[in-house]
């Protein structure tokens, strides 16, 4: 007995190294099956395209104001079935003129860019999700009619990960609160314009928006 003892301690020695080396290969796994999914989101949130420092919103000096709008709107009067109709085209440097005054000086959207392409507006926003600095972006169609406008946001992503309209939805309430915009899924609707005519159209194509409106006497002698 006395000389099995040393055999014995031999055996629980071995054993420990055993279990030791089962829960070492355990952690090592959970270390990289944790490391490839921390890469894989890490890849997943990255934006394939970053927005440069020159097309952030905040850094576009825009040599166009609203008054400008308001006078192409002037200079292109004609008359269709007794109604007067106005329109304008917006192209990149009024569209920033016009999200610089609409937007607070601390606003995050600043941060973002936005530009006429094709038949829609490519907008792309910084944001912090969790440990990762990553990316909003979307294209977004311009519909107008009856005085109000219609932001739709077609193709939206966080990265390269496609954004379920729900979960867009309530991003966009978060941002877009006390701005007097209502949000249902992916679409902005705008019903004040404060603008002094009706909107009756909206049209992109080309990289430029042209709105058409109508006016009524009083706001026709207005803008005379």
């Amino acid at each position: 007995l006395h000389d099995a003892l040393p055999i014995y301690s031999v055996e629980c020695n071995a054993n420990k190294e055993i279990l030791k080396m089962k829960v070492l290969r355990k952690l090592l796994s959970l270390v990289i099956v944790l490391a490839l999914i921390g890469g894989g989101v890490t890849y997943a949130l990255t934006p394939s395209v970053d927005i440069k420092k020159s097309e952030k919103l905040e850094n576009i000096k825009s040599t166009k104001t609203i008054n400008d709008l308001n006078n192409e709107f002037a200079r292109n009067v004609s008359y269709k079935n007794s109604k007067a109709l106005a329109t304008a085209k917006i192209d990149d440097d009024m569209l920033a003129s016009i999200l610089q005054n609409s937007v607070g000086k601390d606003s995050q959207l600043l941060e973002g860019s936005f530009k006429l392409v094709g038949n829609g507006i490519e907008a792309k926003l910084p944001v912090k999700l969790g440990l990762w600095d990553t990316q909003i972006s979307t294209k977004i169609r311009v519909l107008g009619a009856n005085n109000k406008v219609e932001l739709i946001l077609e193709d939206a992503k966080i990265g390269k990960v496609p954004i379920p309209d729900f979960a867009l939805e309530k991003y966009l309430k978060e941002v877009l609160t006390g701005t007097g915009v209502s949000i249902n899924g992916n679409t902005i609707t705008i019903k004040s314009l404060g603008l002094p005519l009706k909107v009756e159209g909206i049209e992109t194509v080309g990289g430029k928006i042209t709105v058409t409106a109508s006016l009524n006497n009083a706001q026709l002698l207005a803008y005379r």
